[in-house]
């Protein structure tokens, strides 16, 4: 299912034919007595700690805060095994300095953890010592080859060092994943992905973990979920299934929710469905119907990974399109379901020939200088941050925004409530249309031109009425004596406000 179709938009109208709509949405009585309105909580907004600029724990709390100030509350970090417990140390001798100092840089941010148990160790895993032995090295950007992917011969020796990091971070942490992008076997499960094998680590590591805290998440690691070019690794719904096909029936029991990692290859906008991969969006759909054929619905799903890269020469986007994007995955993710959405990741770093697209998914430049994309969290954070804000309706039908086809020339119109009236529409026209190859690594930029579509709507109040763009700028708007608004509708989002009368 693709997003659109997750959310319901409605039916296919021209521009010019769009009518006004007033809003009355249910519920918005109890709002306007100052009671917490139905509906949907935010997500969860996480960023992934790679790249963090400073030195010295109290720079990298510094940098923390910075994402603090962005509406930030996790920050997704690894607990790598040959970290703690160095190769050629004795067993189980376990080194904690570098991550305490890490821990300790988050939470002096008034930030919690979201940890990543990873990955293996040669000294528990044949195949990785043999590896480590011959000096095999990871080879740049991914580090492919390298002896740590290799999976451990033992599940219980994994699991048992992961009962060592729950034990000594107890209560500064959201959620343990078990492992990280095991579908890709080409990277971090070598030499290939294997669902059984990972399904009885998933299995032992859960039950050493709810031993040392039964209330901290345990979490499928996070599936990279396009097969590179359909054919390098397996999808992220498909492995699934096969994790909880061959897992047996007692597998349901050894999670609490699913992470999935949803990159655009190619870089493409939120919605729009490319070959091969669907939707960044309708990710969470997929999922969610393997896990409902096989009676896990309740399982929450958490979008541990997502980014698009700024790169100027490479397959990115432009900072204005990364800006936008970021909002309108943040504001979808509030409507689909996700309750945790982590951006990957706090900044860039030195890329001289501007070919590794790892180095420009920051948030900010290798400066430290910040690109849009903050800014756009930052206006999230203000327009939808306060407290009690519920994600209430689609009300792309009411407006009669046009439907498209496969994410492309598609309206959206999302209502959010908040205690005593007041009433936010999150507007935008997502118009961006993909390659028409299955390449994952095609250009995009620069795409669709930036076309527009008119909206009219009808706020229930006659004052007090505030639009401003995914910025945070001020939009003049024409009202007129009925009250209508008449709003010019792009791919950067805008944010209609009031107060209900």
């Amino acid at each position: 299912m693709t997003g659109r179709a997750a959310l319901g938009a409605g039916a296919a109208l021209a521009a010019a034919a769009l009518g006004a709509t007033a809003f009355a949405p249910a519920g918005a009585g109890a709002a306007a007595r100052g009671a917490v309105p139905a509906g949907r909580p935010a997500p969860l907004v996480a960023f992934a700690g790679g790249f963090v600029r400073g030195r010295t724990e109290a720079q990298r709390t510094a940098s923390y805060r910075r994402l603090r100030a962005m509406g930030v509350r996790a920050i997704r970090i690894d607990f790598r095994w040959i970290e703690v417990e160095p190769v050629g140390a004795p067993l189980h001798d376990y080194r904690w300095r570098a991550l305490d100092s890490e821990v300790r840089a988050i939470r002096r941010a008034d930030l919690k953890v979201l940890g990543i148990l990873d990955y293996g160790h040669p000294d528990y895993s044949r195949a990785g010592g043999e590896a480590y032995r011959r000096g095999q090295q990871g080879a740049p950007p991914f580090g492919v080859g390298d002896p740590q992917y290799f999976p451990v011969d033992d599940p219980r020796s994994f699991a048992r060092y992961a009962a060592a990091v729950a034990r000594r971070y107890r209560g500064q942490v959201i959620g343990w994943e078990v492992w990280n992008e095991e579908n890709g076997g080409w990277r971090f499960w070598e030499p290939k992905e294997d669902p059984l094998a990972y399904g009885r680590l998933l299995c032992a590591t859960n039950a050493a973990l709810k031993r040392v805290d039964r209330n901290v998440p345990v979490v499928f690691g996070g599936l990279f979920f396009p097969p590179l070019g359909g054919k390098i690794g397996t999808g992220g719904a498909r492995f699934l299934a096969q994790t909880l096909d061959r897992g047996g029936r007692g597998i349901g029991a050894c999670f609490d929710a699913v992470a999935y990692h949803p990159y655009p290859y190619p870089f493409t906008s939120p919605e729009a469905q490319a070959q091969d991969r669907g939707s960044v969006a309708g990710a969470a759909s997929q999922l969610r119907s393997v896990l409902q054929r096989r009676g896990l619905r309740s399982k929450a799903l958490w979008n541990t990974e997502v980014g698009w890269p700024t790169n100027p020469r490479g397959n990115g986007v432009t900072e204005a399109r990364q800006a936008r994007y970021a909002a309108r995955l943040q504001l979808l993710s509030w409507a689909l379901r996700v309750p945790v959405l982590t951006w990957y990741a706090w900044g860039d770093y030195s890329d001289p020939g501007d070919q590794n697209q790892e180095a420009h998914f920051g948030f900010f430049r290798a400066d430290a200088s910040a690109k849009p994309a903050r800014r756009a969290l930052v206006v999230l954070k203000r327009e939808l941050g306060g407290r009690g804000w519920r994600y209430v309706a689609n009300r792309t039908r009411a407006l009669g925004m046009p439907r498209g086809r496969r994410g492309v020339g598609e309206g959206f119109a999302l209502e959010f409530l908040a205690p005593r009236g007041r009433r936010l529409v999150a507007l935008w026209y997502a118009n961006e249309r993909p390659p028409a190859g299955s390449n994952p690594f095609a250009r995009v930029e620069p795409g669709t031109p930036p076309r527009s579509i008119a909206v009219r709507m009808r706020p229930d109040t006659a004052s007090g009425v505030r639009v401003v763009d995914v910025l945070g700028r001020r939009v003049p708007v024409l009202r007129t004596r009925g009250g209508n608004l008449h709003l010019r509708v792009g791919q950067d989002p805008l944010y209609v406000t009031w107060r209900a009368g």
